[in-house]
């Protein structure tokens, strides 16, 4: 417990740094932007690939897992759609984008650094699994949610979303991990050391331009909609992942660590991503009350993230795992 605890306060401990140094006037919001960016682009594919790279992978993509997972991303998906449109009555392609805000978890800059540091390298495989298949399904989805399914421009959205999930660093370094893996191929000695250089940095930086991001940003007065953004995205995503492993088990399943179900879970509780801000000006939707739900659920997540770390790892509910 204290040892969950000395992890979760270091890690939001440097949100708080960056945070911080916002509101003193040190840095600004175009300051946030370059730090997200070189994290994005640069520090986080390199500890992808080499944390991929130092767990082989033969023989554990398991569909059942994945499955599993992404059943539960389309349940809170339809679900936080249906609530949007006939509750809330937002219009057109504001529905989609509220329910990616309830759905897209924080994976690039508060997953992947998360598991590697409570679970240490061996996490990587089945956060690599969840991020490449769950983004993409993801961003699917908000394609073809976007516009009637009868309006040809559903398809162009799919084809555009497919295009981005192309073009995301953060997959690509997962897919470049998984071959490398996979095919036991070595980098050599110089790319090897320079790529563990730059994944030191990968870790701090995110945190810290994610603290300058809150302090950046101002809150939308939707509240009821940001309690159920918050309300789904950290409480109920995370119990539903919990039943469908527990519940729905396979002989598969049953022969994985039981690290993997702890991973899924964890990744299901994260806060908003912040790549969710972007994607909603792409659609001219939602903008403003994006903005305001990555920071909320990032602010909320401080306290439900390491209740979540403490379930997990408790012994009688880890044994259930």
């Amino acid at each position: 417990m204290l040892e969950i605890l000395g992890i979760t306060t270091t890690f939001f401990a440097i949100i708080a740094l960056g945070a911080f140094t916002k509101y003193i006037g040190l840095f600004d919001e175009k300051s946030s932007q370059t730090f997200s960016n070189f994290a994005f682009y640069i520090a986080l594919p390199p500890m992808i690939i080499t944390s991929i790279m130092a767990n082989p992978v033969k023989g554990l993509i398991n569909f059942d897992y994945i499955v599993r997972f992404e059943i539960a991303t389309l349940i809170i998906f339809i679900l936080s759609y249906t609530v949007a449109k006939f509750i809330f009555k937002l219009k057109s392609n504001e529905n989609s984008v509220f329910a990616l805000n309830a759905t897209y978890s924080n994976y690039g800059y508060i997953g992947i650094p998360l598991v590697i540091l409570l679970f240490g390298q061996k996490a990587i495989v089945p956060a690599a699994l969840i991020l490449v298949f769950d983004i993409a399904f993801v961003l699917a989805l908000v394609a073809v949610f976007s516009n009637d399914i009868k309006n040809k421009s559903a398809f162009l959205n799919l084809i555009i979303a497919l295009k981005s999930i192309l073009k995301n660093p953060v997959i690509i370094s997962c897919v470049i991990g998984l071959l490398l893996s996979l095919y036991d191929l070595n980098l050599g000695k110089l790319p090897k050391e320079t790529l563990n250089i730059l994944s030191g940095a990968a870790v701090p930086t995110a945190l810290f331009a994610i603290g300058i991001i809150i302090v950046s940003k101002s809150v939308e007065k939707a509240f009821s909609e940001l309690i159920f953004i918050s309300f789904i995205k950290l409480f109920i995503h995370p119990l539903l992942v919990f039943l469908l492993f527990v519940f729905w088990s396979t002989d598969e399943l049953k022969m994985l660590d039981k690290m993997w179900i702890q991973v899924a879970i964890i990744f299901s509780c994260l806060p908003v991503a912040a790549t969710v801000f972007p994607i909603s000006q792409y659609y001219r939707a939602y903008v403003l009350k994006t903005s305001s739900a990555i920071i909320i659920t990032t602010i909320i997540s401080i306290v439900t993230i390491p209740i979540v770390l403490l379930l997990v790892s408790i012994e009688k509910i880890s044994n259930f795992i």
